[in-house]
């Protein structure tokens, strides 16, 4: 056979768009989790007891934190490029006058991205926290439900997170809002 001749396969990635429209189809249903990963539709598994307790946890601590200094989204999508659609845990994003209803937040109003692991720590660690940095997410969180870990990443770049550290007192864990502000979590674990 010529080589030239030679058929080859082609990966069709999904765009944004397209993953919309079908959800507006009823093609993905409500009752499915998904999330768009580099063009691919990712099927998220349920959540259970500590994984959505946890959530509830830090999002309302975030909230108390905050303020009006930020807007906190739980398991809202976020835009990171025409490919990519994750729907993190936690979301803080910058104000906005109309909430977001415009439009799902992109990399320039993201603050700080929150996933809370515990089946999903290695998809979270090698799939999603790598597609955050090469976005620009100047910072995220990583919960890790089995370890009783929470590791801050922050300098994103192309291969990753630069600086990953583990904070020494959950009393007082830094967030990223522009003016100074700490969330206890001393209860997380």
């Amino acid at each position: 056979m010529n080589v030239a001749a030679e058929i080859r396969a082609r990966v069709h990635r999904l765009t944004v768009d397209d993953y919309r429209r079908m959800g507006a189809l009823g093609i993905l249903g409500p009752e499915l989790r998904t999330e768009l990963i580099d063009g691919e539709i990712m099927e998220m598994p349920p959540i259970g007891h500590p994984h959505a307790g946890t959530v509830k946890f830090i999002a309302n601590r975030l909230k108390e934190a905050v303020g009006a200094a930020a807007i906190v989204a739980v398991q809202d999508p976020v835009w990171l490029d025409d490919h990519s659609e994750p729907l993190p845990d936690i979301a803080l994003l910058r104000p906005r006058d109309d909430y977001y209803r415009t439009g799902h937040p992109g990399p320039a109003d993201v603050l700080l991205l929150i996933e809370v692991a515990d089946s999903s720590l290695h998809y979270d660690r090698e799939v999603k926290l790598p597609r955050y940095a090469r976005a620009g997410i100047p910072e995220v969180w990583l919960v890790d439900l089995g370890g009783r870990r929470l590791t801050v990443h922050r300098q994103p770049g192309p291969h990753g997170y630069i600086d990953a550290t583990i904070p020494d007192n959950l009393a007082l864990v830094p967030v990223p809002v522009g003016v100074p502000a700490t969330v206890d979590l001393t209860r997380l674990f």
